[in-house]
């Protein structure tokens, strides 16, 4: 099957529907007020409810109350929660049926012997490999990205674009790529590199 391609820090109706037309798979917004890609519970409501029913919505949250959290994903119909924080199975637990996206911050060296060993321990559905520096960090060492996602679904991410996204695929064989800052000009999603994004993440990239 081709790798999924999820579209993070969705704001307007605009880039979702140029997401989901372009073939995207999932469509992040992100709950995290810290975050300059924010978007108030209204704001995503409006953009959710004017598309079909079965997209793969996912909640962005890091260190928030499990309360708040269950509220959004009844409210918004969400699907996936991503988390960001110190959350760990006991808290998964509390979280209302919907599948989780564990992210874990990484060096771009990491040592992939002791991933696997902490992800074995935090038993979530998925795993997000993020770099440490979000903004400006070096990229995550690929070939060690690769012997995680033999083991775990994993979100590949951290510095992607529609330049480096294809030999990224090839390399890791990820179920899934994860793109914010890639497909911006200017802070602003910028629809040609959606489709860009999309279109060379698929192209030609079975897994």
């Amino acid at each position: 099957m081709k790798v999924k391609v999820k579209i993070c820090g969705i704001r307007t109706l605009k880039s979702a529907k140029t997401a989901l037309e372009a073939g995207a798979d999932f469509l992040g917004f992100n709950f995290v007020p810290s975050l300059n890609r924010f978007i108030s519970y209204q704001g995503a409501k409006k953009i959710i409810s004017s598309l079909p029913k079965n997209i793969k919505t996912v909640g962005i949250f890091q260190n928030q109350p499990i309360k708040l959290i269950n509220h959004l994903i009844s409210c918004l119909n969400l699907k996936f929660v991503q988390l960001h924080g110190d959350e760990d199975p006991q808290f998964y637990q509390l979280i209302n049926q919907v599948k989780i996206i564990k992210a874990i911050c990484l060096p771009s060296n990491f040592n992939h012997k002791k991933v696997l060993s902490k992800l074995k321990k935090l038993d979530s559905n998925y795993f997000l490999l993020d770099r440490k520096n979000r903004k400006s960090g070096k990229p995550l060492n690929l070939l060690a990205v690769k012997k995680i996602s033999k083991s775990f679904p994993i979100f590949l991410a951290g510095g992607l674009t529609p330049e480096n996204v294809t030999q990224a695929v090839k390399t890791v064989k990820p179920f899934a790529v994860d793109v914010a800052s890639g497909i911006e000009t200017g802070d602003k999603q910028d629809m040609i590199k959606i489709k860009a994004f999309i279109k060379n993440a698929k192209q030609k990239t079975k897994i």
